[in-house]
């Protein structure tokens, strides 16, 4: 009794290059690869008497008769498209096919990272609408960039990682991923706290039947010297345990100097499928990270616009080779478990346990001399101790009730943090932009200047319908939240305890018609609790969002022979944020929470494969973020400092058949982003920038040779400023070579 109900489910994706039987008894999914003759999201289960979503038939049709007894086999063909899944479990937490979600989301293939050579999170959501990047540095300490004009969340495996967009992020690497998903908007119906703009979701690797064992050596730029392994197999005769193993070790300089990006990585997992109705996979992973920070801050005199003495160098350090340091240790256990408890009921539980240490050196920029040519630092010395605890049980259920068929999900999830942070600084010697000197960095006493321990908790119980009549699809989802913190500063003695509750909902109404052409539109809320309290000692309640979207998605019904896999998206959305921190008039050194605001704009988005067998990305954004109201009156109705107005990328690749045993592929990509912001208030703008990338591969049988280019003409550019002595360079061209073998 106990296995039925506490039994968990994870969700296991077979991705397969030639025709795939499925067959009905045991299908709950299409492959990635895979285009269905209809929507679908799973072909019916023989005798359960329900029909999931779009099984194969048009929308509203009945659902067909089979006997308990018989096994329904249906063969759908194949075809290979680097760039689009047909799945995308995040935004719902179900199986649901993208063209019945009403919400935008891209799904980013393992395929896709690799041509692109994603190399972190920032260059693997390249080419995506809406999302900027902050000029793809490669920045160890983790993904600084927005969505929709906010700072997106960073989920693993369904379940929040540490701060996102901080330095005391937990790394994600492409390397151990068989997917990322981009969801657009305010997710906090099932996923409970989090920003307004979006959230990021890696999915990783697991265990498969059909493991493809590869062996990734890659060298070029920065005297960069990488290995990569991922294999695994059977364990046991009869298959039903599997393991697999992520490995990846790396030498590498970056386009700073003396900065360096070496990474020690593994990710082993072991699945064990006893029965058709039962899946359990354990996932770990370990990191370590021995770098600096990339983001190097220099004044936009000099680097936005010449000073008296020129530019300063593109590979300038402001920091100090002797003093800097970012190093991580990083470990993370947790597992997936299914339990399939009728043919339509499903229970399944996700857990993770993440711990991090960081010991971060780094020397910043704190002001501009009169000259015009030496800069004032501050040495910084910031040690963090991190432990993340996550679990999220749900329970999803199909049912009908005359003409409607249901998909219902119940769920609990609980989140604990507990961080132990501790920051000292001092003055450092001042620097010459152009004729630089080092000299010794007098360290700062640790924990000096903060030294807190703060703890959290998040419960929250959700519920969700999706409900499919004729060719209607509603999304009704609603979470309750508890949360609460305590903030003990060890310097002041002085403890913050805080308490919030929040009720957050979202509706989506798509209208799916016989072309596949599928209008939908959607509204949501938000809430992210804030730490902290004003001059009065008042805690400070959590910032609250609202979003609306309108859109429009297009998916080809039938595949022709010059049509096969492609979809378009494009929509309108309006996100306003309230609650916002803004600088308290009377009291400068505290905040209020009187601020507001909101980004307004239209997107769109194409991929998959065009005739010709071309597989394509294209992506336009367009987006008006402002600040709406706020206490200091020259902010007002201003940008966010680095959130472009707009935004725009295509890439293109095709491959070619040379031989009985080779092959080849050539492809190439431009991405605009547009003018930002430098300053809050407004005092320089940083100018747009267009880049292209390029991708070829010569492959023999299994083995591949790859080259990436990026930034490919060497343009040089500031990626992003957030205060006139805070910019940033982006790296120039960049090249690598890899070499692949799988078996």
């Amino acid at each position: 009794m106990i296995c039925r109900f506490v039994l968990v489910p994870c969700v296991l994706l077979l991705v397969l290059d030639g025709a795939l039987h499925i067959t009905a008894a045991h299908a709950g999914t299409l492959p990635d690869n895979a285009q269905p003759q209809r929507h679908g999201s799973a072909l019916r289960k023989a005798g359960s008497g329900t029909q999931p979503r779009g099984a194969g038939q048009a929308p509203g049709a009945a659902p067909r008769n089979t006997p308990a007894t018989e096994r329904e086999e249906i063969t759908v063909a194949g075809l290979r498209s680097a760039f689009l899944p047909h799945m995308a479990q995040s935004a719902t937490k179900t199986q649901t096919p993208l063209e019945l979600t009403p919400q935008n989301i891209t799904v980013i293939t393992q395929e896709r990272m690799k041509i692109l050579n994603a190399r972190s999170v920032s260059e693997a959501i390249r080419y995506s609408a809406g999302v900027s990047d902050y000029g793809s540095k490669d920045d160890p300490r983790g993904y600084f960039g927005t969505i929709r004009g906010f700072s997106p969340d960073i989920y693993l495996d369904g379940t929040r990682t540490p701060d996102a967009s901080t330095s005391q992020s937990f790394s994600i690497e492409p390397w151990g991923l068989e997917a990322m998903d981009v969801l657009r908007g305010a997710s906090s119906a099932l996923y409970g706290s989090g920003q307004l703009g979006g959230i990021i979701n890696a999915v990783s690797k697991r265990p498969t039947l059909k493991q493809q064992n590869e062996v990734d050596i890659q060298t070029g730029s920065y005297s960069r010297i990488q290995g990569a392994v991922d294999v695994g197999g059977a364990v046991n005769k009869n298959k039903t345990l599997l393991w697999r193993f992520n490995g990846l070790l790396r030498k590498s300089d970056t386009y700073a100097i003396n900065i360096k990006n070496n990474e020690v990585y593994v990710a082993p997992s072991l699945r064990w499928q006893p029965d058709s109705k039962t899946d359990f996979t354990i996932l770990a992973s370990y990191e370590q990270l021995d770098a600096g920070s990339t983001a190097q801050f220099l004044p936009a005199d000099g680097t936005v616009y010449a000073s008296p003495y020129g530019y300063i160098a593109h590979n300038f350090l402001s920091s100090d080779p002797n003093f800097d340091v970012y190093s991580k240790r990083q470990v993370a256990i947790g597992y997936s478990f299914t339990r399939q408890i009728a043919p339509n009921w499903t229970i399944t539980q996700n857990m993770r346990y993440a711990h991090l240490d960081l010991d971060y050196r780094f020397v910043t920029t704190s002001a501009l001399a009169a000259n015009q040519r030496t800069i004032s630092r501050t040495a910084l010395l910031q040690t963090a101790n991190y432990n993340n605890v996550t679990l999220d049980t749900r329970s999803n259920l199909k049912l009908t009730t005359g003409p409607v068929r249901h998909e219902l999900l119940f769920g609990v999830d609980f989140r604990s943090d507990f961080m132990a942070n501790r920051r000292g600084q001092s003055k450092a010697s001042s620097l010459d932009l152009y004729d630089p000197v080092y000299t010794a960095i007098t360290w700062p006493t640790a924990g000096t200047y903060t030294n807190t321990n703060e703890t959290e908790t998040d419960t929250g119980l959700y519920v969700q319908e999706q409900a499919e009549w004729k060719h209607l699809y509603l999304t009704l989802s609603g979470r309750g939240d508890f949360t609460q913190s305590l903030t003990v500063n060890n310097l002041t003695h002085v403890s913050t305890p805080q308490k919030n509750n929040a009720f957050t909902g979202r509706v989506g109404l798509l209208y799916a018609s016989s072309i596949g052409l599928n209008p939908y539109v959607a509204y949501a809320t938000s809430f992210q609790p804030q730490v902290g309290q004003t001059y009065d000692n008042t805690p400070y309640v959590p910032t609250t969002g609202k979003q609306i979207e309108v859109g429009l998605k297009y998916r080809p019904v039938k595949t022709t022979r010059l049509v096969k896999n492609f979809m378009l998206t494009a929509d309108f959305f309006n996100l306003v944020e309230n609650n916002v921190l803004t600088s308290d008039p009377d009291h400068t050194a505290f905040d209020i929470q009187t601020g507001q605001q909101r980004t307004r704009g239209f997107e769109f988005e194409g991929l998959g494969r065009l005739p010709g067998q071309i597989d394509f990305i294209a992506s336009y954004t367009y987006q008006d973020p402002r600040i709406t109201k706020t206490t200091v009156a020259a902010q007002l109705g201003q940008r966010p400092v680095a959130v472009p107005s707009q935004m725009a990328s295509l890439f293109l690749r095709r491959d070619f058949r040379l031989g009985r045993n080779w092959s080849a592929g050539i492809g190439g990509g431009l991405r605009y982003t547009g003018n930002t912001a430098g300053a809050l208030p407004a005092t320089f703008t940083v100018p747009s920038q267009l880049v292209g990338d390029l991708v070829a591969h010569l492959d023999y049988r299994k083995t591949r040779v790859q080259f990436n280019g990026t930034n490919i003409t060497d343009q040089r550019y500031v990626s992003m400023c957030t205060r006139a002595v805070a910019c940033a360079y982006a790296p120039g061209r960049a090249m690598f070579v890899t070499i692949s073998q799988r078996w």
